[in-house]
């Protein structure tokens, strides 16, 4: 049910993104992200939709690298040994049209999935 929500939403960004613009929605992403291939995916989709419209003449887009700043921390694990709460943090780069735009991404871990964060400063 998740995936599928997913999909209808990535149909629904990439729909509304300029018509000519290539955007590299491959996982796994460039360079070190512990993130899974569904949260990366989620990432990128928030990433390209913010940046875009701040530049409407690019039609390139990619996420250049990623790098873990702090591993997962404050971790705990249920009996089964999944993962119950944690945090960990990445810088991702983006590419449009040659102009490279970093943004911290916080992961977040708790009883009943991943989420992440980005700060409001780096989106605007």
């Amino acid at each position: 049910m998740i995936k599928k929500l997913i999909y209808v939403f990535a149909a629904i960004f990439l729909i509304s993104l300029p018509v000519n613009a290539r955007f590299d929605m491959a996982t796994p992403v460039e360079g070190e992200s512990i993130a899974n291939d569904e949260l990366q995916f989620e990432v990128i989709m928030l990433l390209y939709k913010t940046i875009s419209p701040q530049m409407p003449a690019c039609t390139e887009y990619s996420i250049d690298d990623t790098q873990v700043l702090h591993y997962p921390y404050d971790v705990k694990k249920n009996k089964n040994g999944d993962y119950t709460k944690g945090y960990w943090n990445e810088l991702w780069t983006v590419d449009a049209c040659g102009t490279k735009k970093q943004f911290p991404v916080k992961f977040i871990i708790n009883k009943h999935q991943t989420v992440f964060t980005i700060d409001k400063y780096f989106l605007n």
